[in-house]
């Protein structure tokens, strides 16, 4: 896929006001989104990784689904772990990245709007608040519309999904 340039109706971008910049603005642009895919996608397998070295996935999907009543557990569960794990690699490298990053952004909806709005906007609230979980919900959001981008190996198979 190819950027849209300003004679076919895109926007073009601005002009840095100190000229010398512009070869590091050109670098930087292609290279700060691998950034935030990785910042993203590796806070979430720390997440991810606590889960696999806790107690079994029955076990997280009794405590922490069913007790809330969220249905099926089990199967809700292993997609959390699926999403924390498998997901947050992919969105690190790049790969399937519009499905894990739709699927990541529905499990912060779920945990924002049924789990912890009742709490608050504050993450800081007794029980935490959803702006944490809100806030990385519309990242994903904003990954899986954008897609892996530069320097992904969805760009480099010439694939999405």
């Amino acid at each position: 896929m190819t950027a849209i340039t300003p004679e076919q109706g895109g926007a073009s971008e601005p002009q840095p006001i100190i000229s010398a910049l512009a070869p590091f603005y050109a670098f930087a642009r292609d290279i700060s989104y691998p950034l935030i895919r990785a910042t993203v996608g590796g806070t979430l397998l720390v997440h991810g990784i606590v889960k696999i070295m806790g107690p079994p996935i029955s076990v997280f999907a009794q405590q922490s689904m069913a007790k809330r009543g969220i249905e099926p557990a089990l199967l809700i569960a292993w997609l959390i772990f699926i999403n924390e794990t498998i997901g947050a690699v992919c969105i690190i490298l790049g790969l399937f990245t519009r499905l894990f990053a739709a699927s990541i952004a529905i499990e912060m909806a779920v945990i924002t709007f049924f789990v912890l709005y009742p709490h608050g906007y504050g993450f800081t609230q007794p029980g935490g608040g959803f702006e944490y979980t809100l806030l990385w919900g519309l990242i994903f959001v904003a990954i899986a519309l954008r897609g892996g981008g530069p320097y992904s190996l969805d760009r480099l198979i010439g694939r999405e999904l």
